[in-house]
């Protein structure tokens, strides 16, 4: 409490326990047509003159769902970026990637991560029974033709369809979908369940939504419920990607080297346009996850964080 009370006067924030839970009426959603502060870019240079301005970017992430930066040194590793410069204690999330994955072009790759065609917009690691909430993107270089990134605000989403198809929103929050990911030859076999469309239990508040079309178990979708039940989801699905799919919702950039984005992997979808690789291009993007907790505290206390173990002689 006293952490989260000097927190408040240093930033100037008010409500700021309710900015860190995500609450609803802290949030600003957004669509392509309506970006102007959510798509502003942070000089990397201010973020980390202070820790104040470190926490005020944070803070603007967590009210947009995603956060951009420009002019960070590429020779800079992901930890270096978080925790020496940004005061993010060092707990990059485990995956089945690496902790920090450099995603370059790969001709016929197992994952089309790594080829040069489209990626529709998707949640990460939706087979996952916790996803990571946090997702940080470091452009390293892109010379290629092509390959523009997007950004989908599903929270603005599940908000109209709230106001015009209530009706479908309560079966994507209803019926949860099975995902896996099984890659060949890896010895993985990720599997778990849940709905698209997760609310909060105290306030009702739109809280996380899971949903990407590589890693859908539909085969296992068509065991587990009859054809009516099958029916109704996918009536109210194809409405919803409907929406996610249409470019008008998209904020669109081709991302160049020392640009960073922060993204709220519960909220945000991100996609990539198809690109050209020829002989001496690159396309190369450094990304990790984190849980939600970590990146909070560095909001919530003045003071820069790290691990803390309660048997030290110092505590």
């Amino acid at each position: 409490v006293r952490e989260a009370v000097v927190s408040t006067q240093s930033t100037g924030v008010e409500n700021l326990t309710d900015i860190i839970r995500r609450r609803n009426s802290e949030q600003i959603f957004w669509t392509g047509s309506n970006p102007e502060e959510q798509t502003k870019f942070w000089d990397w240079n201010w973020v980390v003159e202070s820790s104040d301005n470190t926490r005020e970017f944070l803070i603007h992430y967590i009210r947009y769902g995603i956060g951009f930066i420009k002019n960070i040194p590429t020779d800079l590793s992901m930890e270096e970026i978080l925790h020496d410069k940004m005061g993010i204690v060092r707990a990059l999330r485990k995956t089945v990637f690496p902790d920090v994955d450099i995603v370059r072009y790969k001709n016929n790759p197992t994952n089309s991560g790594y080829g040069s065609g489209v990626l529709p917009g998707h949640i990460d690691l939706c087979y996952y029974n916790q996803l990571p909430h946090v997702q940080y993107f470091i452009s390293l270089e892109n010379t290629v033709d092509g390959g523009e990134s997007f950004w989908v605000d599903a929270f603005s989403v599940i908000k109209e369809m709230q106001e015009t198809v209530p009706e479908y929103v309560e079966v994507l929050s209803r019926i949860p979908v099975p995902y896996r990911y099984t890659p060949p030859g890896s010895g993985t076999f990720q599997t778990t369940i849940h709905p698209i469309v997760n609310f909060e239990k105290l306030h009702g508040d739109i809280y996380q939504v899971i949903e990407n079309p590589w890693n859908s178990d539909i085969p296992m979708f068509t065991r587990m419920y009859p054809e009516e039940t099958r029916s109704t989801w996918w009536e109210a699905y194809l409405h919803y990607r409907g929406l996610i799919e249409d470019p008008a919702r998209w904020y669109e950039r081709k991302l160049l080297g020392g640009e960073f984005v922060v993204l709220d992997n519960w909220r945000v979808y991100h996609g990539r346009k198809e690109f050209t690789w020829k002989e001496g291009q690159e396309r190369v993007v450094a990304t990790s996850y984190m849980d939600w907790n970590h990146m909070a505290s560095r909001i919530m206390s003045t003071e820069v964080g790290d691990h803390v173990f309660l048997e030290i002689d110092q505590h």
